[in-house]
């Protein structure tokens, strides 16, 4: 098992959020960190999800979080800095990193 981060582009509607969550609950996956924030478009939120799976559990995890209706891209990070990139990118308070999901990349 490893540490994966996944950056998801959803559809901005109600209870996105929650069939993300149950996804990963129903296969007993743990969510390690979860930051969910809007984009420049207003229809669509970025979710940054860290989790400790092996590759398999994570192949099946995104082939499932794809088959979502609300689910737009996909994205795997591996860079630390592409992470800490996307935290800085969703906090709308100015240039410092969001909460200790971005301190544990840093």
């Amino acid at each position: 098992m490893s540490r994966h981060a996944l950056s998801v582009l959803v559809e901005n509607n109600p209870g996105v959020l929650a069939r993300v969550s149950v996804l990963f609950a129903r296969r007993s996956f743990n969510i390690d960190h979860l930051v969910v924030g809007p984009t420049e478009d207003p229809k669509v939120s970025r979710m940054t999800i860290v989790l400790n799976v092996g590759d398999e559990q994570l192949h099946k995890v995104t082939s499932q979080l794809d088959k979502l209706i609300e689910v737009i891209h996909i994205e795997e990070l591996s860079d630390p800095s592409a992470i800490r990139d996307q935290l800085w990118a969703i906090n709308d308070n100015g240039p410092r990193p969001v909460g200790a999901m971005a301190a544990a990349w840093a």
